[in-house]
């Protein structure tokens, strides 16, 4: 399949081009969000289409078979122009003979789908729409991961306090700035070593971001992206990195520690959740991707809630 050329695709020099399609979009899933989607635009081949005001991100252009799209971004509560826009892809695809698919769409959008039947009957449209939790975001109650109160976060409460125990005097932790997010990069690059990132295409892909996080900093702190970074006698050896989502939901986008020092996650969660304390009300620390080790690490959080999404495809019968 040939490339439409009104699938542009997204380049980091494209951000501040795409942001204002951001400012009404209220959206709780990481997948949209304008970083994650530059700094994973080469792994999913992403290009954008801009139809009647809103934004539609496609992955996989060049691969028929799983060519699918994001919701539109933009302003949802314009209901008419938000169908409008819809109407629009879905001509779109008819016209350049894509099979119509939507990734990860969330249940708002699924349900303004369904009630304007424009994908056909409601009632035979239905069992076109699949969820699998592998996909669902886990959204924490940012007090919550700070204070570690109760029975149910004893055991993460303990790590943290076998940390600050063993490394009481020799631990800090600073912001991420342009004089030190080197020092995250060495710890990313030391994690990827102990995980063969190499054989393994999604980390290495992974790391791609990060560095290009970490090596530009001016450039991703100037458009709301934070982090810090803990060392241990002087050395590095965690760091997270975020940004704002909503107005009271912090994204976690990239969270690595080194391996060698006890309950070094423990510390680095607990001090990211501290440090937006008080600016926002949830951490949004993304899925699991059906990963058993990530999914226990993520429940032992408790999280506040799960927000679901929704895959399309207009093939299925």
């Amino acid at each position: 399949m040939q490339i439409s050329i009104r699938l542009k695709p997204i380049y980091k020099k494209d951000y501040d081009l795409l942001k204002p399609y951001y400012k009404s979009y209220k959206s709780e899933a990481h997948d949209y969000n304008l970083t994650n989607l530059i700094i994973w635009r080469n792994k999913y081949d992403l290009h954008a289409i801009e139809l009647d005001g809103y934004l539609f991100i496609c992955f996989y252009p060049n691969d028929p078979d799983n060519t699918a799209f994001s919701e539109p971004i933009g302003d949802y509560s314009d209901e008419k122009a938000l169908k409008q826009s819809t109407l629009l892809l879905i001509e779109f695809c008819k016209s350049e003979e894509i099979k119509l698919k939507f990734r990860y769409i969330g249940l708002v959008y699924k349900n303004l789908l369904l009630s304007w039947e424009v994908l056909g009957d409601a009632n035979d449209v239905e069992n076109q729409f699949n969820t699998n939790e592998d996909s669902y975001d886990y959204c924490y109650l940012t007090e919550d991961l700070v204070n570690l109160s109760g029975k149910i976060y004893h055991r993460k409460k303990n790590n943290l306090n076998q940390f600050e125990k063993l490394y009481r005097d020799s631990n800090n932790h600073e912001p991420i700035n342009q004089d030190n997010a080197l020092d995250a990069l060495l710890v990313a690059k030391g994690w990827c070593v102990d995980r063969e990132c190499s054989e393994n295409q999604d980390l290495c892909k992974e790391f791609e971001g990060i560095k290009d996080i970490l090596t530009d900093w001016m450039f991703y702190s100037g458009r709301g992206v934070e982090g810090i970074i803990i060392y241990v006698d002087g050395l590095p050896k965690a760091f997270s990195i975020g940004e704002p989502l909503t107005e009271d939901m912090f994204l976690i986008h990239i969270e690595k520690a080194s391996h060698d020092i006890q309950g070094i996650y423990a510390a680095i969660n607990h001090r990211m959740a501290a440090h937006v304390l008080g600016r926002f009300a949830f951490i949004n620390r993304e899925q699991d991707l059906g990963l058993e080790g990530l999914r226990k690490a993520k429940q032992a959080y408790n999280p506040h809630h799960m927000f679901e999404k929704w895959t399309f495809d207009h093939s299925m019968k």
